[in-house]
């Protein structure tokens, strides 16, 4: 009655599927489905046997592409490397590494304390004889910009010379309750301003942590710290001298002292007193505080160099200070931030000048720590052997897998390899090891120990 339909194009015969995907009305044998399944995992198999592997056809695809741009790469490639060896590359790198904006905020921190105690009790011990002298104030009050710019000034400075006068005239010449306790406070601070700055410039240097009594380090910071409060007042008077000098040749030279000139030589003089101390600070920084050793010649380029940048940063305080002022969110404590930044930037410039040093040192082969050539040929040489340790029992671990993983074939020539490898460590191990000088070092602990110390014991961070 009813006649079946003819097979029309597009319609498979053999699963009762058509090539779009819709089911036909003839119902699919048993079994068609399985057989369908292994037809196309058989054609998908052959498929991925002809097909050449993706990773080969990206490669043939992006290698004219390469060829193209090859010349441009190795150029990009030599000028990184190249500029990756430029020595003050190497030395900010080094102050990277050594963590020196860390180290550097813990200076600036301190330092910014340590300068409004110090001030308090300038003006509550000496502050009748500054009040009464005006080329004394003056200078004083230069001296003091030039290292804390805008300190010192009229009603809008953080400290004004009224308040330094209230102070001198409240005070007598007697230092007061106020006076002790602002004298604590600065001693505190500057003692505080001392240690970060060791423990700065000894992370620079890479030297170990200083294992000395914390009484008599405490008590060294002290002396530094009122030794560099000596020179300052010592400044002070410098200054007062080469400004009187400076004038003295004006009128020699019949120069109108209100002229641009004479200001200039008046500002250069003052700059150049502010670089020496800069300098000797420095230098008593790098040699003495830090508990260093290395030769004058390796001291005096690092100091030069940080003393030129400090005195840079002293010619340009204002624009430090107009960057941060200009802030409408910072105008009721604009120039307290001011100096915080002011001595943030100066501890970087002191802990990169420490950073020039321990790179000029390296260089050079020599050591920062108090260390004989015979004690650095035995510890070079006691690295050497752990080295030559470490690369057997790397050998040895390899072969214990080669002889795991080996078939019965291998397995002969496995062991055979790991016999061999197991025989160089002993040997490594046998070596006799270079006798290290086991006493202490100014500012580290014994070479011995040191060497032999883990790696997993060592401070956190690597700092002293």
């Amino acid at each position: 009655m009813f006649r079946e339909r003819a097979p029309r194009y597009g319609d498979d015969v053999g699963d009762g599927r058509r090539s779009n995907g819709r089911r036909s009305a003839v119902a699919p044998e048993p079994g068609a489905d399985s057989a369908d399944d292994a037809r196309r995992s058989a054609a998908a198999s052959d498929l991925d046997v002809d097909r050449p592997d993706l990773r080969e056809r990206i490669d043939d695809l992006s290698q004219p592409l390469r060829e193209r741009f090859d010349p441009q790469i190795r150029t990009v490639t030599t000028i990184t490397q190249k500029t990756l060896a430029l020595f003050p590359v190497r030395v900010w790198r080094h102050f990277l590494a050594q963590n020196g904006f860390i180290l550097s905020a813990g200076m600036s921190y301190q330092s910014l304390f340590a300068v409004f105690a110090g001030i308090y009790v300038v003006f509550a011990v000496a502050g009748i004889w500054l009040t009464g002298s005006e080329p004394a104030m003056t200078a004083f009050v230069a001296l003091v910009n030039t290292y804390a710019p805008g300190l010192i000034g009229d009603e809008n400075a953080v400290i004004s010379q009224e308040a330094l006068a209230q102070i001198a005239q409240a005070s007598s010449g007697v230092l007061g309750w106020t006076g002790v306790i602002a004298l604590a406070g600065f001693i505190w601070t500057a003692i505080g301003f001392v240690t970060y700055a060791r423990i700065g410039v000894r992370s620079m240097f890479g030297l170990p942590k200083d294992s000395r009594s914390y009484v008599l380090l405490k008590a060294r910071d002290l002396l530094a710290a009122l030794a560099f409060g000596l020179v300052l007042l010592l400044a002070t008077a410098m200054s007062i001298v080469t400004v009187n000098f400076i004038d003295w040749m004006l009128q020699l030279l019949d120069w109108d002292f209100s002229s641009r000139w004479s200001t200039y030589f008046i500002q250069g003089g003052a700059l150049l007193v502010v670089f020496a101390i800069d300098t000797l600070a420095l230098a008593a920084l790098f040699r003495f505080l830090s508990g260093a050793a290395m030769p004058w010649r390796r001291m005096w380029v690092g100091s030069l160099l940080g003393s030129a940048g400090m005195s840079l940063l002293q010619l340009f305080s204002s624009v430090v200070l107009v960057f941060t002022t200009s802030n409408p969110l910072l105008a009721t404590f604009a120039v307290f931030i001011g100096l915080l930044l002011w001595f943030r930037v100066t501890s970087i410039v002191i802990l990169v000048a420490a950073s020039w040093v321990a790179v000029e040192a390296t260089d050079a082969h020599e050591s920062l720590r108090l260390v004989t050539p015979e004690q650095l040929a035995a510890e070079r040489a006691a690295r050497e052997r752990a080295a030559l340790i470490t690369a057997a029992e790397v050998k040895v671990r390899e072969a214990r897998d080669g002889v795991e993983h080996s078939g019965w074939l291998r397995r002969i020539a496995a062991r055979r390899r790991l016999e061999r490898a197991e025989a160089e460590l002993e040997r490594a191990r046998a070596t006799p090891a270079p006798e290290l000088a086991g006493e202490l070092r100014p500012g580290g602990p014994p070479v011995a120990e040191k060497a032999a110390r883990p790696l997993a014991e060592k401070d956190v961070g690597g700092l002293p």
